[in-house]
């Protein structure tokens, strides 16, 4: 990435071959958790935090971090927080990405409800439903969140992360589409294994953070393999706050199957004439508060300047 008065670092870059052995050992690392694929993130990964085996900062051997200040800042908000996790971070036609702890940053996960940003584009290149704002009447069922026991169009159910809303919407796209929709989007792993409304949630679907910045960004650029009204209704639906020159947008996620449960946010920032994709992911372990993906990215995003003060 480079320098801005949005972003005071100064930064240090692993080649891309130490990239490409890094993506491929996290990968080995996390087999456990079901198929990956192990193709190289197609961007330099940029050591700002990396976290040791017992949770304390660290930087690679033999060099410097790309930025004393801003590692020391973002290892102390996770350590505010009182979580372990992640959080990669990339300007908009940028070529590095900023990361804490860059082993867990290409480390594949299920991604639970950030999926609904994919899933939306394919629900509306096949025709599911005619727009973001067509309903669905709801169908009876009583369900554990309130706001989720009512009629939801698309624009309401990603807001809410309706859940009942994207099965349906799934099952009715079908499982030959889904998977060649998916996997023309180079999204993760492609993998739909585990059943047509249950994939994202407890199949065999995986994506990194770094994979996660690469959805985003083409999805910014008009670049996924969905027509051009489609993305730019799905980038609209996702934004969540706006003020005078910015934007945040984001999608969360709780994969509630992993061990501990893992929660995501995912999205991009507009601040001035500057773009930045994001992803959080951390361990929500007994009486972590979920909130805390929203409070942490912001606080981690106003660090590197991504959105203001």
């Amino acid at each position: 990435m480079t320098s801005s008065s949005a972003s005071p670092v100064r930064r240090l870059a692993i080649g891309a071959a130490a990239a490409l052995a890094l993506f491929t050992a996290a990968c080995s690392s996390s087999a456990t958790e079901g198929p990956t694929t192990t193709t190289a993130a197609p961007t330099t990964i940029v050591t700002t935090t990396e976290s040791t085996a017992a949770g304390e900062p660290a930087t690679s051997a033999g060099t410097e971090p790309a930025d004393a200040d801003l590692e020391a800042i973002w290892a102390a908000r996770f350590d505010e927080a009182g979580v372990r996790g992640t959080f990669a971070l990339r300007r908009v036609g940028d070529t590095e990405t900023r990361t804490h702890d860059r082993m867990r940053a290409v480390t594949p996960r299920r991604p639970a409800s950030t999926f609904k940003i994919l899933n939306s584009l394919v629900i509306l290149e096949e025709g599911a439903v005619a727009d973001v704002d067509t309903e669905l009447p709801w169908d009876g069922i009583e369900r554990s969140v309130a706001d989720w026991n009512r009629p939801h169009s698309l624009r309401s159910g990603i807001e809410v992360s309706a859940v009942w809303l994207y099965q349906e919407l799934a099952r009715r796209v079908g499982e030959e589409a889904m998977a060649a929709r998916v996997a023309a989007a180079d999204y993760g792993n492609a993998d739909i294994g585990g059943g047509i409304d249950e994939f994202w949630l407890t199949g065999a679907l995986r994506i990194s953070p770094v994979e996660q910045l690469d959805v985003l960004e083409r999805l910014l650029l008009d670049e996924l393999p969905f027509a051009p009204e489609h993305q730019a209704a799905v980038r609209e639906i996702v934004v969540r706050e706006r003020g005078d020159g910015w934007v945040w947008a984001h999608k969360t996620g709780w994969a509630v199957v992993e061990e501990p449960d893992i929660g995501w946010l995912v999205g991009w920032t507009e601040h001035g004439p500057d773009r930045f994709v994001f992803a959080l992911n951390v361990d929500l372990a007994d009486g972590v508060d979920p909130a805390v993906r929203i409070d942490l990215s912001r606080r981690l995003l106003v660090d590197a300047g991504a959105l203001p003060g």
